[in-house]
């Protein structure tokens, strides 16, 4: 698979994708579009074969990213697609200090993935997600000025 900028022709594929990953708590095509316009967010794809197979959206604030969406479809997953997403954001930003996101308590995978990348856990949101309730684990990257991570 190869990353590369998300642009609007990738628009479809990627809230089918959303759609599949997350049902009724997916993005609707206008928060996608408006995540695609933002001045602070950058949205990558992962492409095979002209098919959209994963998304994440990063937003960065000075020297404060969010890992806001990631998303990888079933058929692709433990392909390190999603470790590609996030390091390739991580790693292109300038003047990144600290990167936040947040993920569902029991997406073990993922938190397992988030870890593995040197992530902590720092808090907990109660009742933060829907469709169902949970609650949201808050996680964080500090990212040394003088030793950058080997992402």
């Amino acid at each position: 698979m190869m990353i590369t900028e998300m642009l609007p022709v990738h628009l479809e594929q990627v809230k089918s994708l959303l759609d599949v990953c997350f049902g009724e708590s997916a993005w609707s095509m206008e928060s996608l579009r408006s995540q695609l316009d933002k001045n602070d967010s950058r949205c990558t794809v992962a492409i095979e074969d002209d098919t959209v197979g994963g998304f994440l959206a990063f937003e960065q604030v000075l020297d404060e990213g969010s890992i806001v969406e990631v998303a990888v479809h079933p058929d692709c997953r433990r392909r390190g697609i999603a470790r590609g997403l996030i390091t390739s954001a991580i790693n292109s930003a300038d003047g990144l200090h600290t990167v936040f996101l947040e993920v569902r308590e029991s997406n073990t995978p993922a938190v397992k993935l988030y870890e593995s990348l040197g992530f902590t856990q720092i808090a907990v949101r109660k009742g933060y997600y829907d469709h169902p309730k949970e609650d949201a684990v808050i996680m964080n990257l500090l990212i040394s000025v003088c030793n950058t991570p080997n992402l």
